[in-house]
């Protein structure tokens, strides 16, 4: 009754769901550089940490989006991310699995 007259706000979950997808992205660019100068252990450390933070991007979306007093603009650009992030995920396994 009372949630109507309540302004929206940004609370912590956008901000953690924007920082996940954000950092998945880096994680993404940077999987090259680092394994090269560091050994291929340290790739399949950073490939296991974009596969979970994709995971918490993607439930932390269906949070956000579903929270009725929650701002939605940076949630927006951490979907976005999210989108991206997936995308990519998919098309390089789309990929390894058509060589193999």
């Amino acid at each position: 009754m009372f949630n109507s007259y309540r302004s929206k706000r940004t609370t912590w979950r956008t901000g953690f769901f924007i920082f996940i997808s954000i950092l998945t992205t880096f994680a993404m660019f940077l999987i090259d550089p680092v394994s090269s100068r560091s050994g291929e252990s340290a790739a399949l450390y950073i490939m296991i940490f974009i596969l979970v933070s994709c995971l918490l991007s993607i439930l932390f979306a269906f949070v956000v989006y579903r929270t009725s007093d929650e701002k939605k603009g940076w949630a927006t650009i951490g979907l976005l991310f999210t989108f991206f992030n997936v995308s990519v995920i998919a098309y390089f396994t789309w990929v390894g699995i058509s060589l193999v």
